[in-house]
């Protein structure tokens, strides 16, 4: 078996945190529905909130799950903060999503007139600014992680003999380095 090749576990993460924050930020945004008609919330800012919590907590969940590595998987204090990091920045990405689904709507409309149907509807912008901000955030934090950190910096020090780690020239038993001079 050759030699590790961390970025492709990074590329791996990143191609299927997408699509996994994606439909769960769908799922959200359906629960969130699902209690603006069971509470009878009728305000549009209210139901527009709620999906944009919704829509967060479910792209954040998902980014949250493909930055976890197998190997390592940090203390429950770092895993919710992370979390609610990820929730906090994917909430900021459906309403950053909103506002850009409103300006294309509104172009589309002045171009077709309410003929032509629209490529996306508003909530699908929600969904796609929930789910990219925190995979993005997520893939930065992986490609520093690994990079300075992780498995990338560790095969940089790679030794001769095919440990890792910082060569001393003492090969692979150390025994010059312990002080042992003969």
């Amino acid at each position: 078996m050759g030699p590790q090749k961390p970025w492709i576990s990074v590329t791996w993460r990143s191609c299927l945190g997408f699509p996994l924050a994606g439909v769960l930020a769908a799922i959200g945004m359906a629960v969130a529905s699902a209690l603006a008609v069971f509470f009878g919330v009728a305000a549009l800012p209210k139901i527009l909130t709620m999906l944009m919590v919704g829509a967060g907590i479910g792209a954040g969940i998902g980014a949250g799950l493909t930055m976890l590595r197998v190997d390592s998987i940090p203390s429950w204090p770092i895993l919710l903060g992370a979390g609610l990091a990820l929730s906090a920045a994917s909430f900021g990405g459906a309403w950053v999503g909103f506002q850009i689904g409103g300006y294309i709507t509104a172009i589309e409309e002045a171009r077709c007139v309410g003929v032509c149907p629209y490529l996306f509807k508003p909530r699908t912008y929600i969904a796609l600014g929930a789910a990219l901000v925190p995979n993005i955030i997520a893939l930065l934090f992986n490609i520093g992680y690994e990079g300075v950190f992780g498995r990338f910096a560790r095969a940089r020090h790679a030794r001769p003999d095919g440990t890792l780690g910082h060569s001393n020239g003492a090969g692979s038993d150390g025994a010059h380095a312990a002080g042992s001079s003969s």
